[in-house]
């Protein structure tokens, strides 16, 4: 957001980023054994559930101003720092 991405382009890079991780995950599994059967039955009902949540979110995103998604990234960025940094201590502190 710093470098004058809008809030269309942030999603679009980050959704591409995730889209090949995916691919790359799936290949890991099929060439490991890991992902059989059912399994490709669970994965395409959590695709089409990606989907029509990316759907949703585009129509979602094209109401909200620049300035509020700023404030909701910045917000949920905070929310899962503070979570990571809780984790973190609390395991360190157990083991």
């Amino acid at each position: 957001m710093n470098i004058g991405l809008v809030k269309e382009k942030l999603i679009a890079t980050k959704t591409m980023n995730s889209f090949i991780a995916g691919f790359a995950q799936i290949g890991s599994y099929v060439y490991l054994g890991a992902l059989e059967g059912e399994l490709w039955i669970y994965g395409a009902i959590i695709g089409l559930g990606a989907i029509i949540g990316n759907l949703i979110g585009k129509k979602f995103l094209k109401k909200i101003s620049e300035l509020m998604f700023r404030r909701l990234l910045i917000i949920s960025m905070t929310i899962a720092g503070i979570t990571m940094i809780i984790k973190g201590l609390s395991s360190y502190l157990i083991a």
